[in-house]
């Protein structure tokens, strides 16, 4: 026993020197700006040892012949690097590596189509916050989903609360981005050192594209300083991929639905003029607090059933993907499916099936979604991520 102890904390020490001299703080991490030739790469690097002033981004499609690359220098004061990758061929694979000084970070991503694409894969979760066991569970499954179908290594949608303090570094180092916090003797499980390995295996190969939750909603910075979105105003903006457009709400900012300052209903004039203007077949919303899910710990949010379930039915919204209560729940109200994807990594909550006539099926349990697009018909699965298998599933046809 104690030379397995002694074993395993030898190399938990080699790994915590190797990544002390490698540097990486957060990522790289991806994001899809909402352009179909264009994918953003982002990472952090320790302040301690003295990081590179310059960062190289390569990539390409073919991970033998990287053909074009970038040098990055930080923005901001904590050492971060970011840059969109353009001219990309729409629904290719790409290989990209990030160097930093003498290590070299891998990743893969898959551009998005083109406009006029009628099918289309993504992935959907949520409330990964608190324990980074859980949500590291959760990505192994995800990981999965994409390797076994390459054609959902598309992007994944995060519906809130990415982590338990939206105002605290030590929170979005350690619960989010893969448990590399910077005291590494802490973060890794003794047992095995690589225990946050699909966390940011995930996040290296699958876009992150995400709204803000309750426990983001407290910073006025820290949220905007790891997932810089392309925002009309507040937190919000939307986005086409292929035959969907993906509309992304803010609950919580001067600018939120129910606002009666001088911006009073900005975003709510906005939602209803892009959800207007859209000729896309398949449209969704992504929004934090649900209009409809099953109790068990926060009720239905009555601005969004009051302000926005109104203009999913008079424009064609399909799903909107929320969080907040952490299980899985899913409502069917006026042929419009309200999921909560809260099984994410937050402590979960017992859900309530006859909260309302709406709850069609709920479950307490770790999860994810798959969105299967294929014309004019889409499939949906729950995921649970323990065992692979589907806890609830629908169609919708055209």
């Amino acid at each position: 026993m104690f030379k397995r102890a002694f074993l395993s904390m030898c190399i938990l020490l080699v790994l915590a020197c190797a990544l002390q001299a490698a540097g990486m703080r957060k990522g790289p991490y991806l994001y899809y700006p909402g352009v179909c030739t264009e994918m953003t790469v982002l990472w952090q690097l320790h302040a301690e040892p003295e990081p590179p002033a310059v960062c190289t981004l390569e990539w390409g499609l073919d991970p033998e012949n990287l053909t074009d690359s970038n040098d990055t220098v930080e923005y901001g004061d904590d050492h971060q690097h970011k840059y969109t990758i353009s001219g990309l061929v729409p629904g290719s694979k790409y290989y990209y590596q990030v160097t930093a000084g003498e290590d070299v970070y891998e990743g893969t991503f898959i551009a998005a189509p083109n406009d006029s694409e009628e099918s289309l894969k993504f992935l959907a979760y949520g409330d990964t916050r608190t324990y980074p066991e859980d949500h590291n569970k959760v990505c192994a499954a995800m990981v999965a989903a994409f390797e076994a179908d390459p054609n959902y290594q598309t992007f994944t949608l995060l519906s809130g609360d990415f982590v338990g303090s939206g105002t605290s570094e030590e929170d979005w180092d350690t619960e989010y981005f893969g448990g590399v916090g910077p005291d590494y003797m802490f973060t890794y499980d003794y047992e095995d050192p690589n225990y946050y390995w699909d966390t940011s295996y995930m996040l290296a190969n699958l876009a992150i594209n995400g709204c803000v939750g309750n426990h983001e909603a407290l910073s006025q910075t820290l949220f905007p300083k790891y997932w810089p979105y392309p925002f009309v105003e507040g937190f919000y903006w939307s986005f086409e991929y292929g035959p969907a457009l993906f509309v992304v709400i803010d609950q919580y900012r001067s600018t939120r639905l129910t606002d009666k300052g001088p911006k009073a209903h900005n975003q709510l004039r906005w939602l209803e003029d892009v959800l207007k203007h859209s000729d896309k077949e398949w449209k969704f919303l992504e929004l934090h607090e649900p209009g409809y899910s099953a109790g068990g710990g926060h009720d239905d949010d009555v601005d969004i059933q009051r302000l926005v379930q109104p203009l999913c039915e008079d424009y064609g919204v399909d799903i909107v993907f929320g969080g907040h209560n952490h299980y899985y729940a899913r409502c069917d109200v006026n042929d419009v499916q309200h999921l909560t994807l809260g099984g994410g990594g937050a402590p979960l909550r017992e859900p309530e099936p006859d909260y309302s006539e709406y709850v069609v099926y709920c479950e307490m349990v770790h999860h994810f979604g798959k969105v299967a697009i294929d014309g004019n018909t889409l499939n949906f699965e729950a995921i649970n991520a323990n065992d692979g298998s589907v806890i609830d599933s629908f169609t919708i046809t055209h």
